[in-house]
């Protein structure tokens, strides 16, 4: 059994003792040393300070201490958490954790905190230090960020680094945050055309924009699913969500409800056809086409054959295509190479991008107008949950609020 040594440093009395600790994955043991109190009329010697000592002791003799759980936090979140969550997660989680998250905003407040040292205050004094140095955080950001380190705490409880309960369970958010409803952009149903009218070009890159705004805006499918069309999962009528890909990472669809099929208009299947015939060539004496394989990315690189970029299909085709001359209704790549008679002047009349998440909100948006039943919106953007639907994704314009205050007005006098 421990006694300990205190001594004196600076203006506080400090314990030193032994204990075993993991370094590497090797359990070593160290010397430690905690503060015990400060040097005052309180506790002016050794003796004053000896009963706080064996409190401390105490968890150390009795072996309820783990080794483990004096791993400091940010020891274990690299290489116990992060490797889990990279292997059982979805790669843009991961990427969340630990860059958005831990990197950002954890990694240099924690310092050399232990797990077994953390309590409630630290908590409390991260998240409201993280709100006070970040006012633009809303009240979600700052809820994710605590669910994080929440997650940290719970898989150390899992793994046997700690014992009790979860330290960031009485953590609660500044009241002083506020709880701001997110409000997307979206398209109108005369926007959509407007953007399909000026997306289409005769070369490769224009066909394929065309052919992916189109099934982006008809059919409201998340940018990694888009990404991971292929051919096989076009029946007509049905496309198929099986796969997506983010970055370079092929996996599987978000939720057990995204693994679905969404329908398919006759005008969206006239222009994967017409997109289909073109990528197979045409066929005549001299040239016979190819024939499209089945495991074959409906959008697919020119060159590499791989799933398309589609950021990079945004930056390179569709918004320079979108840029538009208002004179001669040129795009303004092609405006600067021709000895023109005028200046370029941008067409304001062509919408703008707004991002390809901004089609699937602009989808529920148009049919909820239309008067489409909202279970069946939710069955069309495969969502779990109505409330995400009618929450998140559903606008209801200004002039359709008016014109129903109106209907009111009118119907009281």
């Amino acid at each position: 059994m421990q006694r300990g040594t205190i001594v004196k440093h600076g203006r506080f009395w400090l314990l030193r003792y032994w204990e075993y600790q993991i370094r590497e994955g090797v359990r070593v043991r160290v010397n430690a040393h905690k503060k015990l109190a400060p040097i005052g009329p309180a506790y002016p010697n050794k003796k004053s300070v000896e009963s706080l000592a064996w409190k401390e002791l105490e968890p150390v003799n009795t072996r309820l201490q783990t080794p483990e759980s004096a791993t400091p936090i940010t020891e274990f979140i690299e290489t116990i958490y992060l490797p889990m969550a990279k292997q059982f997660l979805r790669p843009s989680t991961y990427k969340n954790y630990k860059i958005d998250e831990y990197e950002r905003h954890f990694k240099h407040r924690l310092g050399s905190l232990r797990l077994r040292d953390f309590r409630a205050a630290h908590g409390q004094r991260l998240i409201s230090a993280i709100s006070k140095e970040h006012p633009e955080l809303g009240h979600k950001t700052l809820l994710r960020l605590k669910s994080f380190l929440s997650g940290v705490f719970k898989h150390a409880r899992v793994e046997g680094y700690l014992d009790g309960e979860n330290p960031m369970r009485d953590v609660t958010l500044p009241k002083s945050v506020r709880r701001v409803k997110f409000r997307g952009e979206t398209y109108t149903m005369q926007e959509v055309v407007a953007l399909l009218s000026n997306t289409y070009w005769s070369d490769y890159c224009g066909r394929t924009a065309f052919a992916v705004v189109a099934t982006a805006a008809f059919t409201g499918l998340r940018l990694a699913e888009l990404r991971g069309l292929q051919w096989q999962d076009f029946t007509g009528d049905k496309l198929f969500v099986r796969r997506t890909v983010w970055r370079t990472r092929e996996g599987l669809p978000k939720t057990e409800s995204s693994e679905n099929s969404v329908p398919v208009l006759p005008v969206l299947r006239s222009f994967l056809e017409n997109y289909r015939q073109y990528l197979e060539g045409p066929v005549d004496e001299g040239n016979l086409g190819r024939t499209l394989k089945p495991i074959d990315w409906m959008f697919a690189g020119e060159r590499r054959g791989t799933s398309l970029n589609l950021p990079n299909l945004v930056r390179r085709t569709i918004v320079p295509l979108l840029t538009r001359c208002k004179v001669c209704h040129n795009p303004q790549h092609l405006h600067e190479d021709q000895d023109k008679d005028h200046a370029f002047e941008l067409d304001e009349s062509i919408p703008q991008w707004k991002g390809w998440h901004c089609f699937r909100r602009s989808l529920a948006s148009n049919l909820y107008s239309l008067g489409v039943a909202p279970k069946v919106i939710q069955a069309i953007l495969r969502h779990s949950d109505i409330a995400t639907t009618l929450s998140f994704y559903v606008e209801t314009p200004e002039s359709e609020s008016r014109a129903a205050l109106d209907k009111l007005t009118a119907l009281m006098g």
